[in-house]
């Protein structure tokens, strides 16, 4: 009776171990997809396979990004996090000098501290540069060249008596090009500000975005002038002591016309570095003539669609989610995350002014309620348990025009689930993409 007893135990216990194996294997399906990748080719023939997926750090070190009660990522959680992106495959890491929370510097420790774990598995830092002076905390116009366009309108908003670069009451969103002057004056001030990465990450990032094109804002509004010429901006950054401190060159928030004209230069004059990379906004939620960023660009359903749209160039969009964090609110999400947008807005904050009126469209309301629609049948129909985000995501990645595809993670769950999108993205058709957008019409 007592050995009865003991081998009835053994079957319980060995049916509840298999139940936990099969949980477990269950569990960690939505992030065993394979990894994409890409190779991409510089002017000197350097060649290096980067991950579909760039792991993004601009949203890790701020507080009260999804509600005024979030708490600040502690560096071992980002850290945590930054290990799984790497687990998962995915090589290529975006940063930026100006991110908040020192975020440059975190990505550089972390970096240094996984090749240290993990001989033999390279890992790639992509940051930025030529964003523009930030005046509403500079106080004063930086010397060198500025535009006589942003004077006139500094002046004519009381903010710079003439012939003085004190700005006691500029307007927050006020900027001043990096981009606009001589060659030797533009390359100045990006060694100066590549100096900070330099610093930041103890060594050299392999991709170099020139964050904006040149312009100036005040409010966040662009001042209307003529841009520096786009040879003279590659000129000034193919200079060899600043060209050796970068593997690959590239734009973020460029207008089209712009890349295309710099493709052409770097094909005509081979000592111009090529650019290599495009970073515009691109997301289902399509922003409306505003922009969330001063000096934002982004490309269109339509653009993306199109195999030859700006080819010669990889893409590599930001924020499929919008970057405004919808898909962290409570149900319902859309009207939350709007409502939140609202009264930040209400409250005098500048940057959700933009959000609102760049984001929160009829037409994107429409398409909240389509992609919430269309997923729900996806899933009957292919017996499948994707996310609303996810499909969000699968959406960008699905356009034959999208090489690589900047996320913006801040939970591992998020990061897993964003991963397992590749995957849906390979059961979408054009059909797809073009009812999610358009809808029935």
């Amino acid at each position: 009776m007592k050995r009865n007893a003991v081998s009835k135990l053994l079957r319980v216990l060995s049916y509840y171990f298999l139940c936990l194996c099969l949980l477990s294997l269950s569990s960690q399906s939505i992030f065993a997809v394979e990894m994409e990748y890409v190779e991409v080719v510089n002017e000197k023939g350097k060649a290096i396979k980067f991950s579909r997926l760039i792991m993004g750090t601009d949203h890790l070190a701020q507080v009260d990004w999804n509600g005024r009660d979030s708490k600040k990522i502690s560096e071992k959680d980002i850290f945590k996090l930054l290990d799984e992106a790497a687990r998962l495959g995915i090589n290529l890491f975006d940063t930026a000098p100006i991110y908040v929370g020192d975020i440059e510097f975190k990505l550089g420790k972390w970096v240094k501290s996984w090749k240290r774990r993990n001989p033999g598995k390279e890992v790639y830092v992509l940051s930025k540069g030529g964003f523009p002076f930030d005046l509403y905390w500079a106080k004063k116009l930086p010397l060198g060249e500025n535009s006589n366009c942003l004077q006139e309108m500094l002046q004519a908003v009381h903010t710079m008596a003439q012939g003085y670069r004190e700005l006691p009451n500029v307007p927050i969103g006020t900027y001043a090009s990096r981009l606009f002057g001589s060659k030797e004056q533009i390359n100045e001030r990006i060694k100066e500000e590549i100096g900070h990465t330099l610093k930041n990450l103890d060594g050299n990032p392999t991709v170099y975005l020139m964050h904006r094109d040149d312009g100036d804002f005040i409010n966040y509004e662009g001042i209307k002038r003529s841009k520096t010429p786009v040879r003279r901006i590659m000129e000034a950054l193919s200079e060899k002591e600043l060209r050796n401190k970068f593997t690959f060159l590239g734009w973020s928030n460029w207008k089209p016309y712009r890349i295309t004209r710099s493709i052409k230069l770097a094909q005509k004059h081979k000592h111009l570095a090529k650019p290599c990379f495009n970073s515009p906004y691109f997301s289902l939620f399509a922003m409306s003539e505003r922009s969330i960023h001063a000096g934002g660009v982004q490309v269109t359903h339509e653009d993306m669609m199109n195999p030859n749209f700006l080819k010669g160039i990889k893409m590599m969009p930001y924020s499929p989610l919008a970057g405004v964090s919808i898909f962290d609110k409570p149900v319902p999400r859309w009207e939350n995350a709007k409502k939140d947008a609202r009264k930040k807005y209400w409250q005098g904050d500048p940057y959700w002014k933009n959000v609102y009126h760049a984001v929160f469209t009829c037409a994107n309301n429409d398409r909240y309620a389509r992609v919430v629609n269309f997923t729900r049948k996806f899933n009957k129909k292919h017996k499948t348990s994707y996310t609303v985000d996810q499909m969000v995501n699968a959406y960008a990645l699905a356009h034959v025009r999208m090489d690589f595809l900047t996320i913006g993670p801040i939970t591992v769950d998020q990061l897993r689930r964003t991963v397992a999108a590749l995957e849906l993205a390979r059961m979408l058709t054009a059909d797809d993409l073009d009812y999610l957008y358009y809808g029935d019409e």
